[in-house]
Order: structure tokens, then sequence, then C-alpha cells
């Protein structure tokens, strides 16, 4: 996608978001501002979006989280053709996400912000903007927690324990899927593949040809169907027998 074509989504997307409190830290150039509407390029966004005046250090490792969370450029994903991909040029170079990747308890912060979220509050937002902007950002959240790295920081009991509560809240947004959407269902089938994986259990290369799986297992790109119908049947038998 263009970089014009990407500022415009970025800026609209940002502009329908649903708000959340902030901890110790907000960005005081973001759409809708004139400081951001001066800014002519996405590297010049990208730049004015940094932490500054505060030493990192002190941010605590769920307020890194949180404040990567509405990053203006957090929910432009949907931009690109893969998610992930589309998440990393997001933040590329954003300090405060550098920072959050580095803590060792990462993973425990992102459980803790992830798991206490109830998703069925889309029912009471007021319209479609809101929902999709919701819906947006913990789909990137969800991104993020697919990081290989990031899922080492689990012991393998630690694991098991995650697939049963990343299921309890795949069911949720399942009865919200014109909400969530399909991207939701290969995102949670995603991480389910890359714990599986990080367990020694490969599903995917019993059923298909390694060009098959590929573009999924690299870049999350749902085409075609049958290796996320697949995994997503898995997780649920796993879920059953754990």
């Amino acid at each position: 996608m263009k970089k014009a074509s990407l500022c415009l989504v970025i800026t609209l997307l940002s502009l329908g978001a649903s708000g959340q409190a902030l901890p110790r830290w907000n960005y005081p150039c973001k759409p809708g501002t004139p400081c951001w509407n001066a800014l002519t390029s996405v590297a010049e966004r990208q730049n004015a979006c940094q932490i500054t005046g505060i030493d990192l250090s002190t941010l605590s490792t769920e307020e890194l989280l949180l404040i990567t969370m509405e990053h203006p450029f957090f929910r432009s994903y949907v931009a690109h053709d893969s998610p992930l991909e589309g998440l990393a040029f997001a933040l590329e170079g954003f300090n405060g996400f550098l920072e959050f990747q580095k803590r060792p308890e990462a993973m425990k912060a992102l459980c803790d912000v992830y798991f206490s979220e109830d998703f069925s509050k889309v029912e009471t937002m007021p319209d479609s903007a809101e929902m999709g902007a919701y819906s947006l950002k913990w789909i990137g959240v969800e991104l993020i927690m697919s990081d290989e790295r990031l899922l080492n920081q689990m012991s393998s009991l630690e694991k098991v324990d995650f697939l049963k509560r990343l299921h309890l809240q795949l069911l949720v947004k399942q009865r919200y899927r014109d909400v969530f959407g399909g991207i939701s269902d290969g995102t949670s089938a995603y991480i389910f593949d890359k714990v599986m994986h990080s367990m020694g259990i490969e599903i995917l290369e019993d059923e298909f040809e390694p060009d098959t799986i590929r573009p999924f297992q690299n870049r999350l790109i749902l085409r075609p169907a049958e290796p996320l119908a697949l995994l997503l049947n898995k997780f649920d038998e796993y879920v059953k027998n754990n």
C-alpha cells in the first residue's frame, strides 16, 4: 500500500478508536492534533510517536504494553496483506515497544491485560466504528502475543494453561464474529500452532505440503482456508483433552 494511503487509513482508524485510560505517558502528537496534521510522511509520524521526557526504565511492563496499544499506528496492520508484517512496520523503532520486548515478564503482562478483558463489551458500543477499532486493538495484542520469544517465557505447564485461557477468549470472540472477523480466528489459530511447535508438536506439517502452509506459518496469510479450519478443530480437541 502506498504511504499516502497508509497515512489515511491510520488516521481514520485512530479517530474511530475507543478510548482506554492511559498510564503515566500519552501521545502528545496524534491524529486530530495540529502537530500530527503538520507532518507529511509516515516516517515523520513514527518519529513523533516516540516516548520522550521520561526514563523508560521507570515504566512498568504493563504500562509499556498499554502505551503501545494506544500507539497511533497500532491498528494500521490491517492495511497490509500480512498482519504480522503490518504490525512490525507500525511499531518499527518505537522505543516503548522495544523496551517492552526486553522485559522478562513481558508475556505475563500480556496475559494479565488480555485475559482480563471481557470481549462481550462490544454489545454496549454505540456503532460499528467503535466496535471495529476495539477488535483491531485486541487482535493487535494477539499478534504481539504470537512472538515465539515471548511465548518461550512460559514453562510447558504455563503454556497448557495459557492455551485453555486463549481458547475461552476465542469462544467469546466467535459469538461476535461480525465484529472480530476471520482474522480473529486466524490469529488465535496461529498462536496455537506456535505454542504446539514450541512443545515439539507439528500439526499442519502432517496434513499439508510446505507450500500450502508456509504463507500462514510465516506471514499469517489466511489463504487457503483448510489449514485454519484444521487448526481450530485441533485447538478445540486439545482443550477438551487437557
